[in-house]
């Protein structure tokens, strides 16, 4: 039996909770104005790391909830034509490889019998590196408007950037506080936005 949507928030919001947790105590060793020069940039690369990590680790995290909460329904029935090619992506693909009237009886057949079974599990992907155009598409395949979560997906591409400077050794500092907060508003705020949009995604279906 897959996840009741009241587990599911809870688990989401618990997530959420002890991301917060630790970004609210990054904040603060990097608040004060007493610190060296050289300990405020070394805490600020880590700092910046940090919110990379839970910014990725979030929506994956969410994301892959979703996707277990969405096998335990009893069939594919009340997902959007979107959400059913991607959950069934590797069966599509791999029926493409088929000889043509295996093929053929796959997609005449199979492919519509497949909607009365339910969700087959699935392992979200974020790959290397959760750029803003791969979560507008993992978001879209879960028929969730991207503009909905994703407000400022530039400074989303700054942060993955600078994140892969820093994660390689780069010289790369980040010394103001006021730059740093605005980065990470704009990661606490699209967490938000995404667990709601999947809470509100779920009691559509």
């Amino acid at each position: 039996m897959g996840l009741t949507p009241r587990e599911l928030e809870r688990q989401i919001e618990a997530d959420l909770d002890w991301r917060h947790a630790e970004l609210a105590i990054f904040r603060e060793m990097i608040t004060p104005s007493s610190i060296s020069l050289v300990r405020q940039h070394a805490l600020f690369r880590a700092a910046w790391a940090i919110l990379y990590a839970h910014y990725e680790g979030f929506c994956k995290n969410s994301l892959q909830l979703f996707a277990d909460y969405l096998t335990g329904l009893p069939d594919c029935d009340k997902l959007s034509h979107s959400m059913f090619l991607f959950l069934h992506d590797k069966s599509i693909r791999d029926a493409k490889t088929l000889p043509h009237a295996a093929a053929y009886e796959f997609f005449r057949n199979t492919l519509e019998k497949m909607k009365q079974n339910p969700p087959p599990s699935l392992t979200v992907d974020t790959k290397s590196n959760l750029w803003p155009s791969l979560l507008e598409e993992l978001l879209y395949s879960f028929d969730i408007a991207p503009t909905s979560v994703i407000e400022r997906p530039e400074s989303i591409k700054t942060l993955v950037a600078r994140r892969n400077d820093i994660a390689h050794g780069q010289k790369v500092f980040i010394s103001d506080l006021a730059y740093y907060l605005e980065y990470e508003n704009a990661v606490r705020n699209l967490m938000y936005a995404l667990a709601l949009a999947i809470i509100d995604r779920v009691g559509h279906l």
